[in-house]
């Protein structure tokens, strides 16, 4: 009930009850005529609908501030005619109107509105309210239809270049115990372990050592990357977080061209990916759903990956430069080829010693650190 309802239905019973009281004629039709609109308006919006309506957003999953589209179908199944109605769409902290035409009966049609996709994050699109009111603007009563849809905007994607495969870029590519085994290049002989293919098994060098030895491939036409992110939120204004965000997932992206195996690891423990995956959405939605952690310690994870078999490229994404995780960096020099550390700080406060073999990219927003990572990392 609107105010405009509880004003009619408050002055129609003291009208009554003031001409009953009085014996007056004159206020007993007015409460009367208050009372009895006001019980027209409410048969007039708590009678069922005759509208049906659906709703299907597509994408369901969209870039940050791509569109993603909400189309509505709608049918008027009474052989009366449906007036004007307004149809509104909550999604987070906003509201979406879109306007349904009036409908004779029997009648169908289509609507299509934007949802706002400037918020990176996992949202839940709630169902469509559609609101009915009387003449008089004495109720006023919601329904929903459709129901709940989730909808994934992902970080900005920038395009950044892919990191060279190695320092050496020899047509084998780099050769090590810590390469991928694969079917590609020969890189040593070893002992035979259950569950290796027998079609592998060097026989004569087998017969000369009395064990069986097996060759030893590895795949050298995949770069490894790992990509830390650094989620404590003193390092960074709430702008500057979103636009590292952005960063990561540029770089995972970049990073899995031509299905490059990928691993990503947070500074809360969370680690995704690794040598298997071989497509980075999985890395991609972990970002999308990202927020930050105060207790996480970027020295814990670069303290972890001494004890992992590295990689080709290592690249971690932080905010303000935090002098104490350097050296813990320059201590991964012989676990990976490259080490990439994007600081993403709207003051650029760069100064302080770099470490060696560590090249450090220090940008204001997301759009300078692409444009540095193209010009000085991949060059």
């Amino acid at each position: 009930m609107t105010p405009y309802g509880i004003a009619a239905l408050v002055a129609g019973v003291a009208s009554l009850v003031l001409g009953l009281v009085l014996d007056w004629l004159a206020f007993d039709l007015l409460g009367l005529g208050l009372l009895a609109a006001v019980l027209l308006g409410l048969a007039t919006v708590v009678r069922p609908t005759p509208l049906s309506i659906g709703r299907e957003i597509q994408p369901p999953r969209v870039p940050k501030g791509s569109p993603a589209i909400a189309f509505l179908t709608f049918a008027n199944r009474s052989r009366r005619s449906h007036p004007v109605a307004v149809a509104t769409q909550p999604f987070g902290s906003q509201r979406v109107r879109t306007v349904i035409p009036r409908l004779r009966g029997g009648e169908s049609g289509t609507r299509a509105y934007r949802l706002p996709t400037t918020r990176r994050g996992i949202f839940d699109v709630p169902p469509l309210e559609l609101t009915r009111r009387d003449p008089f603007e004495l109720f006023r009563l919601s329904r929903h239809h459709a129901g709940t849809e989730r909808i994934w905007v992902y970080p900005r994607v920038l395009g950044l270049r892919q990191l060279p495969v190695g320092r050496t870029r020899h047509l084998e590519g780099p050769s090590s115990d810590s390469s991928p085994q694969g079917n590609v290049t020969f890189h040593r002989l070893r002992e035979y372990a259950e569950g290796d293919d027998v079609r592998l098994v060097h026989w004569r060098s087998s017969a000369r050592a009395g064990r069986l030895l097996v060759r030893h491939n590895v795949d050298t036409s995949q770069p490894y990357t790992v990509v830390v992110f650094d989620q404590r939120p003193r390092l960074y204004t709430e702008e500057s977080f979103e636009e590292a965000v952005d960063v990561a997932a540029s770089v995972v992206v970049a990073a899995a061209t031509d299905r490059a195996p990928v691993e990503l690891r947070l500074t809360d423990g969370t680690v995704v990916g690794g040598p298997w995956l071989r497509d980075p959405t999985e890395l991609v939605d972990e970002l999308t759903g990202l927020s930050a952690d105060a207790d996480g310690s970027l020295q814990t994870v670069l303290t972890a990956l001494r004890q992992t078999r590295g990689g080709t490229s290592l690249v971690v994404v932080t905010g303000a430069l935090d002098a104490a995780g350097l050296p813990y960096l320059a201590g991964l020099r012989r676990r990976f080829e490259r080490i990439v550390l994007v600081s993403l700080d709207p003051e650029q406060r760069g100064d302080g010693p770099v470490p060696h073999g560590v090249r450090v990219l220090v940008a204001k927003d997301a759009d300078e650190a692409a444009a540095a990572w193209n010009l000085q990392v991949t060059a």
